[in-house]
């Protein structure tokens, strides 16, 4: 059968794998399930020559479910303690006045070389392979996994928000408190229909013996 009258291929989408010899590994067997979750997430944004601009912003992976810049930040954490991703730029973030998000590489694959992003080509690292036991990459994950110490400046604006704050509640307790005596005072002065005396029986409660009483 010639060529020209074979059938046409069909044709292949786009697809990621998780190695074997990553899944495989005590490395990935130590990860949560969160991190697995983030590396396939990244991973499908892979093609083949944009390793080491890979993101993880919050705002691209929305649309994957996450919601949360905390758990979020701790499973990338979790890849880069482990040696599945490695940082091919780091800035200051975006909550510090950063224009551009950090960016990753995967240690399986090749890093070619992105002059516009200042990205230098590299071998594969395959950095996770360094782990031999799920106790020891379980270590090093659960370390990173803690949040990172805050900041002198930042601590200090909290508790400086917590102030002010109990203050405000403070000020607003008191003058309600202010509000309440005043009332009682009034009242104290004008008797209402709560607490004024009652000098006789309802009208509806007089009876006929009651008015007989009344004429003897």
């Amino acid at each position: 059968m010639s060529r020209k009258n074979k059938k046409p291929l069909e044709p292949v989408e786009q697809h990621y794998r998780t190695p074997l010899a990553i899944a495989n590994s005590p490395a990935w067997r130590a990860l949560h399930y969160s991190a697995k979750a983030l590396w396939g997430d990244m991973r499908a944004t892979l093609m083949s020559f944009n390793n080491g601009d890979i993101s993880a912003a919050l705002s691209q992976l929305k649309h994957r479910g996450w919601t949360s810049s905390t758990t979020l930040a701790k499973a990338l954490r979790q890849l880069e303690a482990a040696g599945f991703l490695r940082a091919t730029r780091r800035t200051v973030g975006v909550e510090h006045g950063s224009k551009v998000c950090n960016l990753y590489r995967f240690t399986d694959v090749q890093v070619f070389d992105q002059p516009k992003k200042h990205i230098a080509a590299e071998k594969a690292s395959r950095d996770w392979e360094a782990f031999t036991t799920v106790r020891d990459a379980g270590r090093v994950i659960e370390q990173a996994s803690a949040p990172a110490p805050m900041a002198p400046e930042k601590l200090e604006a909290r508790k400086k928000r917590a102030l002010q704050k109990l203050h405000r509640d403070a000020a607003e307790t008191a003058s309600i408190a202010s509000f309440d005596a005043a009332v009682s005072a009034v009242r104290g002065l004008v008797p209402t229909a709560e607490t004024a005396p009652i000098t006789g029986p309802p009208k509806a409660r007089i009876t006929n013996r009651d008015k007989a009483l009344e004429h003897a």
